[in-house]
């Protein structure tokens, strides 16, 4: 039985082998051998242009590859030596080594020293400084700023709050809820800098021969003697620059994927420059710039903003949280104005009225529920 299957399996081997040698062309009509040969001769025309094609693709992928690796190299080197070539301020170092606190939690405005040494702000008095920086006046209360060189002191204010700055060369600058200012207590050197946290309101001394410069995380504003606003707050989607007098210019670094390209604006009166942070556009229009400026006198004052901007400021300025309905139409537009002194059932008497929502109050939790 071993045998027979064994002499079996040999048989069925050796004809699939040898299948190809026992066809007989002879007996093919010549017809038949023309289209075969036809079709063989293409068929093996399209698997040379086939490889051809893959190895010719192969390669060209291959040099892309390398021009992009070498094209990456290029600009990765450009732009780590033009962040290089950057030289940074001391009020710029200062402000990255300095710990960016939180002012949400800050309660009382606080004035705090080259020493580290923090003073008790109330909430209706004045910070001046004299000329030399040596002595700054806080209130009715004068304080020796223990500095014969120009040191750096900074001013925070909790949200809720507001607070007014006389620096050493007589710019008045107001700053607003939930915001921070960094400044020399003198103005050494050819420029005059300070850098801000937040939104101020800046009345610049006149002096051609020193420029003035606001600088943000953002953007830097560059004056000569202007009134204008800032609002740059680390929340918000955008930083605002708007001109009330004089002139200014932004400079705003856009930062790519592989380099960076600085973009400039001038603005002259009545122009507000916005820098959306997320698309890095930089957009200029013209709108009602003192409605802007209000709240350095004590009220804010709106036209045609969206509901949603309107409880995002009264937010900074209250200190309060908007709880929203389901159904608010936050893209609607409204213009009116809020005294900053009001207490919060005032507040929203006043939201209600101009609105034409229903507003209630939590003053336990600081809530506004509007719906």
């Amino acid at each position: 039985m071993s045998m027979f299957l064994k002499s079996c399996s040999l048989y069925k081997y050796r004809p699939r082998k040898n299948i190809a040698l026992q066809i007989n062309f002879n007996k093919i009509p010549n017809d038949e051998k023309d289209s075969l040969k036809d079709r063989i001769h293409l068929g093996l025309i399209e698997l040379q242009q086939k490889e051809s094609k893959r190895r010719k693709k192969k390669k060209i992928l291959a040099y892309s590859a390398a021009a992009s690796i070498a094209l990456l190299v290029t600009l990765f080197i450009n732009r780590e030596n033009a962040q290089k070539s950057v030289i940074k301020t001391d009020l710029e170092l200062f402000a990255e080594q300095a710990k960016t606190e939180s002012n949400i939690d800050l309660e009382n405005i606080s004035l705090v020293l080259q020493d580290q040494k923090t003073i008790a702000v109330q909430d209706s008095a004045v910070i001046s400084y004299g000329k030399n920086g040596e002595k700054v006046t806080v209130g009715q209360k004068a304080i020796n700023t223990n500095s014969n060189t120009a040191a750096f002191n900074t001013v925070r204010v909790p949200y809720g709050k507001r607070t007014q700055i006389v620096l050493t060369d007589g710019t008045t600058v107001w700053l607003n809820s939930g915001s921070s200012l960094i400044y020399p207590t003198q103005f050494d050197g050819s420029i005059r800098e300070v850098y801000l946290t937040g939104e101020a309101a800046f009345d610049v001394a006149h002096n051609k021969n020193k420029p003035f410069f606001v600088k943000t995380k953002e953007c830097n504003v560059r004056v000569l003697g202007t009134v204008f606003n800032v609002s740059s707050y680390p929340e918000d989607a955008t930083v605002q620059t708007a001109l009330l007098q004089g002139k200014v210019r932004i400079t705003y670094a856009k930062k790519g994927l592989l380099s960076n390209q600085e973009i400039q604006e001038d603005l002259t009166p009545g122009m507000i420059a916005t820098i959306n942070k997320d698309k890095k556009l930089l957009k200029v229009e013209r709108k009602d710039v003192a409605s802007i400026l209000s709240w350095r006198e004590g009220y804010f004052s709106f036209r045609s903003q969206s509901l949603n901007e309107i409880l995002s400021k009264l937010s900074k300025y209250y200190k309060i949280e908007f709880i929203k309905g389901a159904d608010l139409n936050l893209d609607a537009n409204y213009s009116g104005s809020f005294a900053l002194n009001e207490n919060l059932n005032s507040l929203a008497n006043t939201l209600s009225s101009i609105t034409n929502n229903t507003c209630t109050v939590n003053a336990n939790q600081r809530t506004i529920t509007i719906k």
